[in-house]
């Protein structure tokens, strides 16, 4: 038997991603652990609104939850993009965690936003990358979306390295300059419309 999470994931009119929302079901007693799946729906942000509300009958199906869970991520988006319009640098920091790592919600945004492995060759997916701090944490990075950024193992520790230089001058954009001088800028993967 099949378990599956299921998640929204709003996009902007580039179709960057914005908000993720898992959706939220009903538990239902008995049912037996199996293979857990992960199922993605994405949409724009301008969706949840223009979408009519479920029939009375089907309050409590899939439909209904997607929707419900689309409407939570466009008025977390909504609100952060505010937020972050009035903030120095574009960045509240208002999911902010002071932990090292990043709780969930800030992983499930940030592999969202930057779908791949940062570096410009590497496509590995972001959901099997470290989620890397562009000012290292222990030097006073925070572990929020404008300072994480998808790196695979090996592209986090090649930056590391002497001579590399990774800065996010707004979040989920990089530039990565080589030791060779070169610098790339790599922006958001946007998804297909």
């Amino acid at each position: 038997m099949f378990v599956f999470t299921r998640r929204v994931v709003l996009t902007d009119t580039d179709g960057h991603a914005i908000a993720v929302e898992r959706v939220r079901r009903r538990p239902q007693p008995g049912r037996p652990p199996g293979v857990t799946g992960r199922v993605t729906i994405v949409m724009p942000a301008a969706t949840p609104d223009t979408t009519p509300p479920p029939a009375p009958d089907s309050r409590h199906g899939i439909e209904a939850a997607i929707l419900r869970a689309a409407r939570r991520a466009a008025a977390r988006a909504a609100r952060q993009h505010a937020a972050d319009t009035a903030a120095p640098g574009g960045c509240a920091h208002t999911t902010a965690a002071p932990a090292y790592r990043p709780p969930p919600r800030i992983r499930e945004l940030v592999e969202a936003r930057d779908r791949t492995c940062r570096q410009p060759t590497c496509r590995q997916p972001a959901a099997h990358t470290d989620l890397d701090h562009t000012i290292p944490h222990h030097k006073g990075g925070l572990t929020c979306p404008c300072d994480l950024g998808a790196f695979c193992r090996t592209h986090h520790q090649v930056k590391q390295q002497p001579g590399w230089h990774v800065t996010q001058p707004r979040p989920g954009t990089f530039h990565i300059t080589t030791p060779a001088g070169r610098t790339y800028t790599i922006e958001p993967d946007a998804y297909p419309a």
